[in-house]
Order: structure tokens, then sequence, then C-alpha cells
């Protein structure tokens, strides 16, 4: 079954920088299973999967600004009392910052309006070209149920036996 959106796909990952430096992979967690089309997959991951068939190995490049294009974030007005003292955002600058749930921001500021700016939020590994490697695991029909655990233990003998 070639992958397409709407299919539920279990997959083994890894992301690097050109360097070789891992940015994110499921080695530590394990494969993942998405709903691809479901936009809870890196987009410039998903597209790269495109094609795919169950048990097929894929490697290769995303450029940078691809793997969460600009287009497919938001936009938010920022009041300019939230920048540090002495920090005056121009459009074109861009920042980084932590949530307040600790997780790193960027953002670049497309506006300025009076007491306040428009930023377009970006992913953190926006301007990061990423090398992928993903394996195909499994794919299914959202109405198909996942397969039974590969371990099932035969209850038959004892069934039998009451």
């Amino acid at each position: 079954m070639e992958l397409a959106e709407g299919l539920v796909v279990t997959i083994e990952y890894s992301l690097r920088d050109a360097s070789g430096q891992v940015l994110e992979s499921s080695t530590a967690r394990g494969p993942i299973s998405f709903r691809m089309g479901s936009t809870r997959m890196l987009p410039g991951l998903e597209r790269a999967m495109q094609g795919m068939r169950v048990g097929e190995m894929r490697t290769g490049v995303i450029p940078a600004g691809q793997l969460v294009p600009r287009e497919l974030t938001s936009s938010r007005r920022v009041g300019l009392d939230e920048f540090p003292e002495g920090v005056d955002p121009q459009p074109g600058q861009r920042f980084r910052a932590r949530a307040d749930d600790g997780n790193p921001v960027m953002f670049e500021v497309r506006e300025r309006d009076g007491a306040a700016v428009v930023v377009q939020l970006l992913h953190v590994l926006h301007d990061v070209e990423v090398h992928f490697e993903v394996r195909v695991l499994a794919a299914r029909r959202t109405n198909v149920p996942p397969p039974p655990p590969a371990e099932v233990p035969d209850l038959t003998e004892e069934l039998l036996e009451d």
C-alpha cells in the first residue's frame, strides 16, 4: 500500500542537521503513529514520505524553511512591553525566546504598529537544512483496527478443559 493522505502510518525516523547532530529521533521513544494529512507530523517530512510503501526506507534532505513552511505557522500581535528593556523590534528581525512551558520559540517581526508588533511564529528548525532517514513499519486505513499484539497467549487448552 502506497502512503497517502488519510492512512494511519507507523514509522521510525531520525532528523539530523548538516553536521550529523541528531535533532529528533524515534530511537529512544520507539516508533510513532499518525494519520497522514492530520498536521500531527512535520509537513516537510510527511511530504518526503509521499509514495513510500510499508517496509521501505528513505533518506534525503529537507531544505531550510521547508520542514514547517512559514505559510503553515501563525501570526500574532505582541506588545512592545513584552520585549526586554532596550530591545526595539523592527520588521525583519528574528528573535528566539522561551514559551511559558519552557519550550523554545522563534519568531520574525512582520510589521510594527504603535505599541505592538505583528510577529510570524517560525518552527525552531526553520533555518536548518534537515537530513532525514525514515522507515515505514505499517500503514492502514483509518477504519481498519490495528493488528493484535504479536504475542497473544494461546488459551485454547484451558478454555476446552473448563
